[in-house]
């Protein structure tokens, strides 16, 4: 029997149609990077790990400047007193709504070179759920955060020794609640560019170039053309499987090489 165009036509929207209510009845239906709404901040759903142990798995090098420690306490079961005494800010009034990108600006006065940002937010998700993650050197944990993880986390030789050497005492820090956020690396109302032209993980290719340092010269070091110009140099090198000092190094040298 020969079946008709529009017989045809309606035989798949009838497939289709039927097979998405059918996986919608038996809660098989998923769609990710929307949500409700619902929960802090807003809904956050990062990208799982395929294969392997942990298949299925949120991972935490998805972690974001915009997820709340709502989200992080949410997504990896991790209690929200914890995320709070760990990184500083148990204090204030709603810990659930501070996001990660929120941190290096509570920690800028840091010492040289040391870092509290989303990238220790990283570091202590994977560490305290036990899921794969390359630490690296240019990420730090307040101490607090390394004795909640010595405490209640069963750390290999690598991690103690690792915790021992990137942690940094933040008791004399006091956190205040933000009033501006950054927004995937993108600066909202109230964000100031940093004068003193130091390469930080939330710099980006646009601030390094509106520094003065040629597009040329940045192709150099990263060896290639450049990505969006919005993209932090540490979400670059993620990206690429680099460690970040090893672009962050000789992109710096090019920047105090300049004559401002």
């Amino acid at each position: 029997m020969k079946i008709k165009n529009w017989h045809m036509g309606l035989i798949v929207l009838i497939v289709i149609f039927g097979g998405i209510a059918m996986t919608m009845a038996f809660n098989l239906w998923n769609t990710e990077g929307g949500g409700s709404g619902q929960g802090s901040g807003g809904s956050r759903v990062p990208v799982t790990f395929k294969v392997g142990e942990f298949a299925g798995e949120y991972n935490p090098a998805d972690i974001r400047g915009s997820y709340s420690f709502g989200n992080i306490s949410e997504l990896w079961e991790i209690p929200l007193i914890e995320l709070g005494t760990a990184f500083g800010i148990g204090a204030i009034e709603n810990p659930a709504d501070f996001r990660c990108g929120d941190l290096e600006a509570a920690y800028a006065n840091l010492e040289e070179d040391v870092e509290i940002g989303t990238g220790s937010v990283k570091v202590f998700v994977a560490l305290y759920t036990g899921l794969p993650y390359m630490l690296s050197g240019d990420e730090y944990l307040p101490q607090s955060a390394v004795e909640i993880l010595k405490a209640k986390v069963p750390l290999t030789e690598d991690q103690v020794a690792f915790l021992d050497t990137h942690s940094i005492d933040i008791s004399g820090i006091q956190i205040v609640e933000q009033s501006t956020a950054t927004e995937e690396g993108i600066p909202t109302e109230g964000h100031e560019e940093s004068a003193e032209r130091i390469i930080k993980g939330n710099t980006t290719f646009k601030e390094v170039l509106d520094w003065g340092l040629p597009r040329e010269e940045i192709k150099t070091v990263i060896g290639e053309e450049l990505p969006a110009t919005g993209m932090t140099i540490r979400d670059f090198a993620i990206q690429k499987g680099l460690d970040f000092g090893s672009i962050k190094a000789p992109l710096q040298a090019k920047v105090d090489a300049l004559d401002f």
